[in-house]
């Protein structure tokens, strides 16, 4: 054995605090960047809200911030004026200061999640940020079901509850939640029952058909109504719509099954999604694109961020390092640096955005002129590779970013989509929709009738794609179609 020194040559990945943050900006969306902005200023006094007003909307500057880098020595910063206003993002600059912000697009490098503005202490998540439904099944049906049941049945209908599905339907059969409960078949059946009575009525059912038996006879329907009738007995026939035969079995007009089939498709068919349906999502568009000089831009919508700016009094701190004691330094020193790592990886991120929605603009061209029926397909990939950047870069620019268009909000990842030649998958599913809305109701079209349509458009896809996108679309097949 012996020593001996080597020199070698060779590469490594090295994923700093700001790379991290640069990422982590990057993939939030608007409405929680300016959450975490104004989060940022409550805790980081090296970093202050302009007052100064942004330039009108595309005024030619370039951002430029103090270097951190010479705050570790004595003189601290290099001169320089306090930032100021700036029309170009959130972070405002001054005229005068020497040193520019470079092109900081994020690094193409994957790191694990972290947490929001870079610090250890944070403790703000985009899924915080979201609200949730006002009130739950469990909130609306357990003050009625207590006021009705004893305490120990009160017990079993919250259980039942907590075993019903978004649409108000048990997931468990009743011997299942007898056994689970260790109570009478009986007792469950019972609660049940009272569950079942409660408006809109129909939750804690088995199935849709019996929800609708509930709902008819808390309307006043009689048992022996047609429409309780064809519930009970024929069911299966009303599925596949054999209205004739029902008619023939009934004894009565097939005029009659209609009218009865009318009056069943007026009650819910979901009865509990008053109350489980999910609270509304609010979305902020991060562009607009409009019409300025007879050309098609997109305008930055950071009107409502605050304008954000380095502090002077801790860039003074820094430049005369010795008229303040060592622990002031310190601390200014570190809040510095964290303020101009925040501030940098907006920059970055809003480059980013403002590079990515100008290809979408100059790629998709004709949708911005002339529709949906218009849009191109496109990929990521080959986004990434305009860009001179990694397909994950991209990915996470569009993830919860939004875009105003003439023809409404759509998310960026609208605008990546695969398709057929130069049909976007979106267009053929609007196309293979405006056929199907066009169609003769009582001989609705086929797969492949639906896919011979197309092919003199240009849109070569077989019967089973039609199928899958007519099933993304929500519409069902051509027997289902069918009407009464």
């Amino acid at each position: 054995m012996r020593l001996s020194q080597d020199l070698a040559l060779r590469q490594e990945m090295h994923i700093t605090q700001q790379l991290i943050l640069q990422m982590q900006l990057l993939q939030v969306s608007a409405l929680d960047l300016e959450q975490l902005v104004r989060k940022e200023l409550e805790e980081n006094p090296a970093l202050e809200q302009s007052d100064d007003q942004p330039d009108p909307v595309g005024a030619e500057a370039s951002p430029v911030l103090p270097d951190p880098v010479a705050a570790a020595d004595s003189a601290g910063p290099a001169g320089g004026a306090q930032p100021g206003a700036d029309g170009n993002g959130i972070i405002t600059v001054r005229p005068g200061e020497e040193y520019a912000l470079s092109e900081l697009l994020p690094d193409d490098t994957y790191a694990p999640p972290m947490r929001f503005a870079g610090s250890d202490d944070s403790d703000v998540s985009a899924v915080e940020l979201a609200a949730g439904p006002s009130e739950t099944l469990n909130d609306a049906l357990m003050p009625k079901l207590r006021a009705m049941l004893g305490g120990e049945d009160a017990r079993v209908a919250e259980f039942i509850v907590e075993s019903l599905d978004e649409d108000g339907f048990l997931t468990m059969t009743v011997e299942e939640l007898a056994e689970n409960r260790g109570v009478d078949v009986e007792r469950v059946k019972a609660i049940l029952y009272a569950l079942q009575r409660l408006e809109p009525g129909g939750i804690g059912c088995q199935d849709r058909r019996e929800s609708f038996l509930v709902q008819l006879e808390m309307a006043g329907h009689d048992p022996m109504s047609l429409e309780r009738k064809l519930l009970s007995d024929y069911w299966d026939l009303l599925m596949k719509k054999q209205t004739g035969k029902v008619a023939r079995l009934c004894g009565v007009s097939e005029a009659d099954i209609r009218a009865a089939v009318g009056t069943i498709l007026r009650l819910e068919p979901r009865p509990a999604r008053r109350f489980t349906g999910s609270a509304p999502a609010y979305v902020a568009p991060d562009f607009s694109v409009e019409w300025q000089d007879d050309r098609i831009v997109a305008v930055p919508n950071d009107e409502t961020f605050p304008r954000l700016r380095l502090s002077q009094k801790y860039i003074d701190i820094l430049r005369d390092t010795k008229s303040h004691d060592r622990d002031q330094v310190e601390f200014a020193r570190k809040k510095y640096q964290r303020a101009l790592m925040f501030l940098k990886g907006i920059e970055s991120r809003r480059r980013t955005l403002q590079r990515l929605v100008e290809l979408v603009i100059e790629q998709q061209r004709e949708f911005f002129l002339n529709g949906r029926q218009f849009l191109k397909p496109d990929t990521l990939r080959r986004a990434a590779d305009l860009l001179s950047v990694h397909p994950s870069t991209v990915s996470r620019a569009i993830a919860g970013k939004y875009v105003e268009t003439t023809y409404g909000i759509f998310p960026l990842s609208y605008f990546f989509k695969a398709g057929a030649g130069d049909k976007s998958r979106t267009s053929i599913k609007q196309r293979i929709q405006t056929i199907i809305d066009a169609e003769d109701k009582s001989k609705p079209l086929s797969d492949d009738e639906i896919c011979n349509m197309l092919k003199p458009e240009n849109i070569e896809i077989s019967r089973r794609t039609v199928a899958k996108y007519r099933t993304e679309l929500g519409v069902p097949g051509c027997n289902d179609r069918k009407c009464f």
